[in-house]
C-alpha cells in the first residue's frame, strides 16, 4: 500500500463525484419543465445512480481490495464528501 494508491483514489472518487453531481443536474434540470416532475425526476435519478454505481464498480482499478482496505475506504469518504457538499447547495 503507497501513498501513490491514496491519492489516486482520492482523486479518482473526487472525479466519479463531480460526474454523479454534474448526472444529477442534468436529470433535474431536463425534468424541470415536465409534468409530475417530483416522481420523474426521482426516478431518473435512481436509475442513473444505479447504472453510474455499476460503472464506478467497473472501472475502479481497486476493485480487487476488500471493501474495509484503507485505500478504498479514502475513495469512499472524498465521493462522499464531495458529494453531499455539492448536494447540499444544490437549489431545487
Amino acid at each position: 500500500m503507497k501513498n501513490k494508491d491514496f491519492l489516486l483514489s482520492i482523486v479518482f472518487n473526487v472525479f466519479l463525484a463531480y460526474l454523479w453531481i454534474f448526472l444529477i443536474y442534468l436529470i433535474f434540470d431536463f425534468v424541470q419543465l415536465k409534468e409530475n416532475a417530483l416522481l420523474l425526476g426521482l426516478t431518473l435519478a435512481s436509475i442513473g445512480t444505479l447504472l453510474f454505481a455499476e460503472v464506478i464498480r467497473r472501472v475502479n482499478p481497486f476493485v480487487t481490495y476488500k471493501i474495509t482496505h484503507p485505500v478504498k475506504i479514502a475513495g469512499f469518504i472524498s465521493f462522499g464528501l464531495i458529494a453531499s457538499t455539492n448536494l447540499y447547495w444544490i437549489s431545487f
